[in-house]
Parts: structure tokens; sequence; C-alpha cells
């Protein structure tokens, strides 16, 4: 009887959802919350997206925005390396209950989004998402190709003033990087993808060079140019060689290549420390020099460095991760846009409303 009345349950929500999706179907706008679960923070963006606009849907106009720094991805390195600990969980739960109630508050009548590389791992994330999921958030755990699709929208989302067959889009995270751009007649987006992010380059750092564990000495700081550059031999054996579709594009005239992340990301440092939206791979590599030998203590005094403030033990890692794939590219500059992480893809993607 019980079991009865269970499923009863579950089909008059099923139809009150069918019901409510018919309704959006013939509306042109829809108030969604999109959810970026990341490896190192999760994010929320509220807004309204226009559906009539054209081939792809249009944000219209953005109500509420938020992001809260969850180091996921070290949490998985810290430990066996395959389940997420329960603290940290936890955490996350409380923070993506108190996103939800602000989206509700803010008017969402969708909510939906992406966990990403470090949920690709763990083997206790997806029973975490069923738990989220059944609080009324639509997570789904996406492929490393689905997240290099959603960087490249949202880098083209953010620029409207270059093409999209002219930009190449960089997305990396705390556990994975995804470089993508639009190729072929019919503009498919092919990526390359690593899972290589600022976490595990923190733990390669502590770990592989420096000898240590990640769990007892989370911090590397401070390091040695020795061990900088140690680093970035230990990356580029992790990240091998790029494809040669990716090395003629960024070669060729007129592209542009275009780091999206937050305040906290390895492009937001770049920017901050060279003190330009473009900024070089010569300015990278100075900026790694001049931080190499201060303490954690050291890099949070730097005010005019907020990126390196807020997450102090893991600015020399994003650095020389930043360094040695735009030298693996042969890449002299990166323009920076400050996104809420994928966000804006996010919303923009049918298959997370459907």
């Amino acid at each position: 009887l019980l079991q009865k009345k269970n499923s009863l349950k579950e089909m008059k929500v099923a139809v009150s959802q069918m019901k409510e999706a018919e309704e959006r179907a013939g509306r042109r706008y829809v108030r969604r919350a999109a959810f970026d679960v990341g490896s190192g923070a999760s994010k929320i963006l509220v807004a309204d997206v226009d559906m009539h606009a054209g081939f792809v849907p249009a944000i219209t106009k953005v109500v509420f925005s938020k992001k809260v720094s969850i180091l996921m991805s070290e949490d998985l390195q810290k430990g066996v390396g395959t389940a997420f600990s329960s603290g940290i969980l936890q955490e996350l739960m409380q923070v993506l209950m108190d996103f939800k109630r602000e989206a509700e508050a803010a008017g969402a009548e969708q909510l939906g989004g992406a966990a990403t590389a470090a949920f690709r791992r763990a083997e206790n994330g997806p029973e975490f998402l069923k738990k989220v999921n059944a609080e009324g958030i639509n997570l789904k755990i996406v492929s490393q190709e689905q997240e290099g699709a959603l960087g490249f929208l949202t880098a083209t989302n953010e620029c409207p003033g270059i093409a999209p067959t002219d930009m190449v889009a960089w997305d990396s995270g705390g556990g994975s990087f995804q470089i993508s751009s639009a190729e072929g007649k019919d503009s498919s987006v092919l990526s390359w993808m690593r899972s290589v992010g600022s976490g595990i380059a923190t733990s390669v750092l502590v770990q592989q060079v420096q000898g240590k564990n990640f769990k007892d000495c989370p911090s590397p700081n401070p390091v040695s140019i020795p061990q900088a550059q140690s680093l970035v031999r230990e990356l580029r054996r992790l990240i091998g060689e790029p494809p040669d579709w990716l090395l003629n594009k960024i070669r060729a005239p007129g592209v542009s290549l275009v780091g999206v992340g937050g305040d906290t990301s390895i492009f937001c440092l770049g920017t901050q420390l060279a003190a330009t939206q473009c900024f070089s791979k010569a300015e990278v590599l100075e900026g790694i020099e001049n931080l190499c030998g201060k303490t954690d203590l050291q890099l949070r005094l730097m005010e005019d460095t907020p990126a390196a403030q807020y997450q102090p033990h893991n600015v020399i890692p994003k650095l020389v991760l930043l360094y040695t794939v735009m030298d693996i590219l042969c890449c002299e500059k990166v323009l920076y846009k400050q996104t809420n992480g994928n966000v804006p893809g996010i919303l923009l993607t049918d298959e997370f409303w459907e």
C-alpha cells in the first residue's frame, strides 16, 4: 500500500512538471537558476532567458549571481582520490540549499545545472547528487566534452564583439581544463581536454616535487624557483601535446584565445599580476618569479592581487599551470573575460532544462 501511495505521488509530480513545461513552451521569457558545481567552487546565476531569440536562447537580464569556493578536487587529492570526505559533502549540501532558497526568492521557475571534473572521479558523487536532486535541483554530471562546449558557449555569450569562428575558449578549473573552438563547415565545437586543474597542480607540487603528504601539508608555500621549474616539467608530462587543429587555429590571424573564469581563476590571477585584461606569457613567468619564496601570509597581504589573497596556497600552481599551457600552445597572449564559471552556458543549453 505504501509503495502504491509513493507511486501515485510520483505520478502526480510528473504530471505537474509536464504541465509546467507545456506552459513554458509557449512563453518567450523564462527565469532560470543555473548551478555550476565545479571542482574548486560552486556557482549560481539566476537570469531571464529569451527562448525565442534565435538558434540559441539569449540571456536578457541577470537577477542574481553568487560563487562560494569549495575545493572539491583538493579534497579528493587529500584522500584516497576516489571519494569525497563527508565533511566537504555536508558543506556543499548547505551551500546548494542556500543557493536554492535564494533562487526561489528571486523568482526562479527552473533550477538545473552541471557537476564537473571532481564529480566525474568521485565514487560517491552520483549518490550525493541524487540527494540534491531530491530537493528540487536538477543537477547532472557532465562529460569533459560537454564541459568544453559549455565553456565555449559561455565565452561567446560574454564576448559578443568576437565572432565565434575567431575565438578559442579556455576554461580551467580545479580538476581539469578544456580549450574549445568552432571548427568545420558546420562550426561544431572541438575541444582539447586534460584532467589537470589547479587542485591537481597543487597536489603534484606538494607530493611529487616537494615530497610531502598533501593531507598533512596542504600549502606548498614558500615555493622555490627550482621547485616551480620542476612543476612545469611534471605538468608538461601530464598534459602532453595539443592537437594540430588547435595549434593551427591559434596561429591563424585574427583569432583570440579567451580565458573564462571567476575571481579565483588562473586567468584572473594572471590579469591582476599583469594589470591588464590581455596578459602575456612573459608576464605570467615574471609573476611566478616574483611570488616564489613568499609565504601564505605574505600572499594574503597582497592587496593589489585579491586572487592571491583568497587562496594563497595554490597561487604558484595556478600560475605554473597557466604558463605551461600557454607555452605548450606557443601562445603569447590570453584575453581574460570574468564569468561566474560556466553558468551562462548552462542557462542556454537545452539539456539542463528538459
